[in-house]
């Protein structure tokens, strides 16, 4: 059933009947708790790699600071003069900066544990926020090195740091190297300040992260060089070594032979264009096994378009259909870059890409009722996820509810085919059409109640759903409290961002 809910018909609320009926008979009930089962198998081994992962990096840094303390640096942190201290603060920092700056590769390096854990915007994010550690403590490493040496050498306070960042830079080639690193991390940093980020194109802003493999690779010599704390000991060597290796070995693989590996064998080419709307196009793929891919509803590739004036860049681009192992669509919004030249591909076209990524999906589900919010372009991965629930036969009939947001019905992305798939599954679609409203993500309403009390009005029992939401950032920030207000426990929402 489908109802649409405009400005003016929202503030009427909608009847809250009782219970729906547990459907123990309906022959699908098996499939349901299977569904459930699995679910609740996932979260029990999520929870437990999710652990040992955050483990490993924690001993990670901890094996870092007692290999240079037992080398000697705690006696230099207690008993030396101030130069030898703050050259042992120096050295410390950089020893620590550069094991967080390898955790961060490794949870870019789209490594699939991880991603099937946290969701690759959680693990992004989590890369975001060491680097705001990481940066800090590579300038502490290098300022609190060039003091130290000029307190040492009894320089003055103004020309000391000069004088021996001249005799740092100029001591060597791994120095140097070290020195361009430095300045490649800074502009990292900078770029990934939240104004910088909106004033670069996704393009820009990609290619500038990519000089982080260029950053690690320049300061390998000067971490190995003769007398580091690299190579302080057998042990240590073999430490970073090992470190240097493994995540070399996981951006190799899953960042590029992996991808091109996948996109040779499934060979994926354009079949299709469709226009679904005012700037909204659908592009269908068709290729080889793909079903070998393992996809579900939910998840996003990185899709490159072998075309002149797309074939340089890679967008991360939902699934809107339910995978079936024959083809592929996506579903664009024209937004700037190079979405709108995906109107003018033609069929044939070769597709190279990187996936599938993401934890958007079911297979965390452990509640048998559904709530499946989305607003805009953020429809795409929710309509996915409907049709698979559908298809495999996930829910009983009334027991999904989607509630879709947008500003005016015209834009309305995909509405049809909503329409038919909660018609033939017995499910209901709720249209909530209007303009934007200051502090709230719900349209207009006169009365002066809360969001959690209108969505309780419309979504009867709605602490007892399991809910996935996608849209843009701000209205997912404010519908994700109301979720939490009216009774959906945190670790039963379910969302993910594609900020950059």
């Amino acid at each position: 059933m489908t109802k649409t809910l405009s400005s003016s018909s929202a503030r009427q609320p909608r009847p809250v009947h009782g219970a729906r009926p547990s459907h123990s008979g309906h022959p699908r009930a098996d499939r349901v708790r299977g569904a459930l089962r699995r679910g609740s198998d996932f979260r029990r081994w999520r929870s437990r790699v999710g652990d040992a992962l955050e483990a490993l990096a924690v001993i990670s840094i901890v094996a870092v600071v007692i290999q240079f303390l037992v080398g000697g640096g705690s006696h230099d942190l207690v008993r030396g003069d101030a130069g030898t201290i703050l050259v042992a603060v120096g050295r410390l920092t950089g020893l620590v900066a550069m094991d967080l700056l390898l955790i961060q590769l490794l949870l870019s390096a789209r490594v699939p544990w991880i991603d099937r854990v946290y969701g690759m915007d959680r693990a992004l994010k989590a890369h975001r926020v060491l680097g705001r550690i990481t940066v800090p403590l590579v300038l502490v490493h290098v300022g609190a090195i060039v003091l130290g040496y000029a307190v040492r050498d009894r320089l003055g306070p103004i020309t000391g740091p000069v004088i021996e960042t001249f005799r740092l830079v100029t001591g060597g080639d791994d120095l140097l190297f070290a020195t361009v690193a430095t300045v490649l991390l800074v502009a990292i940093a900078v770029t990934s300040v939240s104004i910088a980020r909106r004033r670069l194109s996704y393009e820009w802003w990609h290619v500038v992260h990519l000089t982080a493999y260029a950053a690690v690779i320049l300061s390998v010599p000067h971490q190995l060089s003769m007398g580091s704390d690299f190579t302080a000991s057998p042990w240590a060597t073999m430490y970073w070594y090992f470190l240097y290796v493994l995540v070399a070995a996981s951006v190799l693989w899953w960042r590029f032979v992996l991808p091109v590996a996948r996109s040779v064998r499934h060979d994926v080419r354009v079949s299709r264009v469709v226009e679904e709307g005012p700037g909204v196009w659908s592009v269908w793929m068709r290729g080889r096994d793909l079903d070998a891919l393992q996809a579900r509803a939910g998840q996003y590739f990185t899709w490159r378009f072998l075309t002149p004036r797309l074939m340089l860049t890679g967008h991360p681009w939902s699934l809107s259909s339910a995978p079936d192992g024959r083809g592929l669509r996506i579903t664009v919004r024209d937004l700037g870059d190079h979405s709108r030249l995906l109107s003018g591909l033609r069929p044939g076209t070769r597709v190279l890409f990187e996936g599938p990524y993401g934890a958007f999906t079911t297979h965390a589900r452990t509640r048998r009722r559904v709530l499946l919010l989305a607003a805009g372009i953020g429809i795409t991965p929710v309509r996915a996820l409907l049709e698979e629930l559908i298809r495999e036969r996930h829910a009983v009939p009334g027991e999904i509810t989607v509630v879709y947001r947008v500003n005016d019905e015209s834009e309305a992305t995909l509405r049809g085919e909503l329409e038919r798939l909660v018609a033939a599954g017995g499910h209901e679609l709720l249209l909530l059409s209007g303009p934007p409203v200051q502090g709230s993500w719900l349209p207009p309403d006169s009365r002066s109640v809360s969001d959690v009390t209108r969505l309780q009005e419309l979504v009867p029992h709605l602490s007892a759903h399991e809910a996935y939401l996608c849209g843009p950032g701000p209205w997912m920030d404010l519908v994700r409290p109301t979720l939490l207000e009216g009774g959906i426990p945190a670790s039963h929402i379910h969302d993910e961002r594609f900020n950059w």
